[in-house]
């Protein structure tokens, strides 16, 4: 499968198939308001990502629901980064 356009900060990992990247934030406020609105995004889609999370960062890791990294694996990613207002 040819991999969508993706932000270059995501990692792509074929074995196991994963998607990881951390987003920084300037403060807390930024970083609570992107996981809350990854939340929303995860309860729309059904999408529920593993996250870690610091002060002023967040680190989400995408673990393919088949077994390869697919269209919907993507474009999670995709949204992922227009919340955090790093689009590609």
């Amino acid at each position: 499968m040819v991999e969508p356009q993706l932000n270059c900060g995501w990692q792509v990992q074929q074995k196991p198939p994963l998607l990881t990247r951390r987003f920084d934030f300037g403060a807390y406020a930024e970083t609570r308001k992107f996981l809350d609105d990854l939340a929303g995004l995860s309860k729309s889609t059904g999408y529920y990502p593993d996250l870690s999370f610091g002060k002023t960062h967040v680190s989400v890791s995408i673990t393919a629901r088949d077994e390869t990294l697919g269209e919907a694996d993507f474009d999670f990613a995709t949204k992922a980064d227009a919340l955090a207002g790093q689009a590609p």
